[in-house]
């Protein structure tokens, strides 16, 4: 129980930055590999399963271990999350209030495409082309973040949100098509 309390208290403050729990640099482009066999090799160490004959300051401890562990591992995953954590832990608010209205516009064009869409084959096609600009925007999210230009980076994350919100729509859609 002692050897796990030394392990326990090397866990960062439940405050802390998700890439310093796995010790992983802050970048966008993360491997994703590596932070699954970090992720794996702390819950071997900190589930609280392990610990139940521990005092219930430990007990307790390794299940605040464990949920921020799990919460931090999605968290990083998911390259949305990711990148919002990223402008946080510069400081900088992810959250845009205005956007670019030309953006806003092509997009209520391409969700008035998703429900006017009767056919399969024509949503498999609307699916890739939102994939493809989701897949852009986190490129160009990575390429602002590197350069230090945060306001940019939030602005594309901002998009990368909508179509998010578009992916929903087209697996909506798709379940009406059949």
């Amino acid at each position: 129980m002692l050897n796990f309390t030394r392990q326990i208290s090397k866990l960062p403050a439940l405050s802390s930055n998700f890439f310093d729990i796995f010790s992983l640099p802050r970048k966008f482009d993360i491997n994703l590999v590596e932070l699954a066999r970090t992720y794996r090799s702390l819950q071997t160490s900190f589930h609280p399963d392990k610990h139940v004959s521990g005092s219930a300051e430990v007990q307790e401890h390794a299940a605040e271990s464990s949920a921020l562990l799990n919460k931090a591992y999605t968290c990083l995953r998911d390259p949305y999350c990711r990148a919002r954590t990223l402008l946080k832990a510069k400081n900088h608010n992810p959250n845009i209030t205005v956007m670019d209205s030309e953006f806003l516009f092509d997009m209520m064009e391409f969700n008035d495409q998703i429900e006017m869409c009767d056919d399969a084959e024509t949503l498999t096609q609307l699916r890739i082309h939102n994939e493809e600009a989701l897949a852009e925007l986190y490129s160009q999210f990575e390429k602002y973040f590197k350069g230090r230009d945060l306001e940019t980076a939030a602005e594309r994350l901002a998009k990368v949100k909508f179509l998010m919100q578009t992916r929903e729509r087209l697996e909506l859609r798709a379940e009406v098509i059949g």
